[in-house]
C-alpha cells in the first residue's frame, strides 16, 4: 500500500463508504464531475484500442459520455454502493476505474478499468487497479477481489499480475460482444489473506 493516501472519512466498518478520492504517487482518483464529459470521451471513451475487449463502452460518444458521467453523479448522491472514479493525471481524466457486483453476503467485488492507449506503457492503469484494489480489500473489507479479461488482451492480463491477482480459469463464450458474438473470459482473484 506504499505510495497511497487515502482521502475523506475515516471508516472502520466494512460495506458501504461509496466512492472517496484516492491519491497514488501520480494520480488522482475522484468522482466524476459533470464538467469530464468531454474529455472522457477524448481521451478514452472514443479510443478504439479502449473499447476493443469490452462489452460494454459508455463513454463512445458524446452524448454517451455526458449520459455516463450523469449517471456516475447521480449514484454517488444516491447509492453508498456505487464505486466508480475519473482517473485523472496531472488534472486531466485519462480513464475510468470501477468497484461492481458488490456482494456484501460472500463480500466479493469485481474490478473494471480504462485507460486511453495514450497513456499506455506507463504504469497507469496497474497504479489505478493496485490502489482501488487496496481499497476493496483494506477499507471496504472485501474478502475477493475479481476481474476478467480477454485471453488476447495481454496488457491486462499483466496489469492484473502486477497487482496479486491469480489466473483462476477461462471462462468459455462468458461475454455476449456488440456485433452479437461470444467472447472467453479469463477470471482472476485475490483474497483478503493472500
Amino acid at each position: 500500500m506504499t505510495g497511497v493516501n487515502w482521502i475523506g472519512s475515516e471508516v472502520d466498518t466494512m460495506r458501504q463508504l461509496g466512492t472517496m478520492d484516492i491519491a497514488t504517487d501520480r494520480l488522482l482518483l475522484r468522482k466524476f464531475r459533470l464538467t469530464d464529459a468531454e474529455q472522457a470521451y477524448e481521451n478514452f471513451g472514443k479510443d478504439p484500442l479502449v473499447g476493443r475487449y469490452v462489452s460494454f463502452t459508455p463513454f463512445d460518444t458524446l452524448a454517451n459520455s455526458h449520459d455516463a458521467v450523469r449517471h456516475h453523479v447521480w449514484e454517488y448522491d444516491n447509492n453508498p454502493d456505487f464505486y466508480g472514479w475519473a482517473i485523472t493525471y496531472g488534472g486531466e481524466v485519462i480513464g475510468s476505474i470501477g468497484l461492481f457486483d458488490i456482494d456484501h453476503e460472500s463480500e466479493t467485488c469485481e474490478i473494471g478499468y480504462s485507460v486511453g492507449s495514450k497513456w499506455w506503457g506507463h504504469g497507469f492503469a496497474t497504479e489505478a487497479a493496485k490502489a482501488v484494489v487496496n481499497f476493496a480489500l483494506l477499507r471496504m473489507f472485501a474478502h475477493r477481489v475479481q476481474a476478467t479479461y480477454h485471453p488476447e488482451n495481454i496488457a491486462s492480463k499483466r496489469v492484473l499480475e502486477k497487482i496479486g491477482m491469480k489466473y483462476e480459469g477461462t471462462m468459455r463464450g462468458a461475454q455476449r460482444n456488440p456485433n452479437g458474438t461470444y467472447s472467453d473470459l479469463c477470471m482472476c482473484a485475490i483474497l483478503s489473506d493472500d
